[in-house]
C-alpha cells in the first residue's frame, strides 16, 4: 500500500458522503486528510481502497497523540472501543486536538468541515 491508496480511500469515502449522512465515513475522511498521521508509510501500509486494517494499524508504534487519533477513528468507524480514552484529549497539542474534534463533529453530523 502507498500514499496513493490513502488518498484513493479518502476520495472514495468523501464521495460516499454526498449521498447522505454517514458519520463513520466522515470521521475517517478527517483522519485520512491529516498528513502528519495519514501521510506516514506505516499508515499507508495498513490502508487500501477497501479500507483500513485498524488492528494492524494500532499494533504499530505510534506517539500517544497519533495513537489517540487513530483509535478514535477506529472506534467511530466500528462502533467499538479501540483504546481511545477521552481523558487524553486535553493533553493533545492544538493541531491534534482540532483534528480530534473535527473527527467527532464529522461523526455527529456526517459532514467534513
Amino acid at each position: 500500500m502507498t500514499g496513493d491508496d490513502v488518498a484513493a480511500l479518502r476520495a472514495d469515502l468523501a464521495q460516499s458522503l454526498t449521498g447522505g449522512r454517514w458519520g463513520e465515513a466522515a470521521a475517517v475522511v478527517v483522519l485520512l486528510g491529516f498528513e502528519p498521521v495519514a501521510g506516514q508509510p506505516r499508515f499507508a501500509r495498513h490502508t487500501d481502497r477497501m479500507g483500513i486494517d485498524w488492528h494492524a494499524m494500532l499494533a504499530e508504534d505510534w506517539s500517544l497523540g497519533e495513537r489517540f487519533l487513530i483509535a478514535t477513528a477506529a472506534g467511530l468507524w466500528s462502533g467499538h472501543p479501540h483504546g481511545a480514552d477521552v481523558c487524553r484529549a486535553p493533553s493533545l497539542d492544538d493541531e491534534f486536538y482540532r483534528v480530534w474534534l473535527a473527527m467527532v463533529t464529522a461523526a455527529r453530523t456526517g459532514r467534513v468541515q
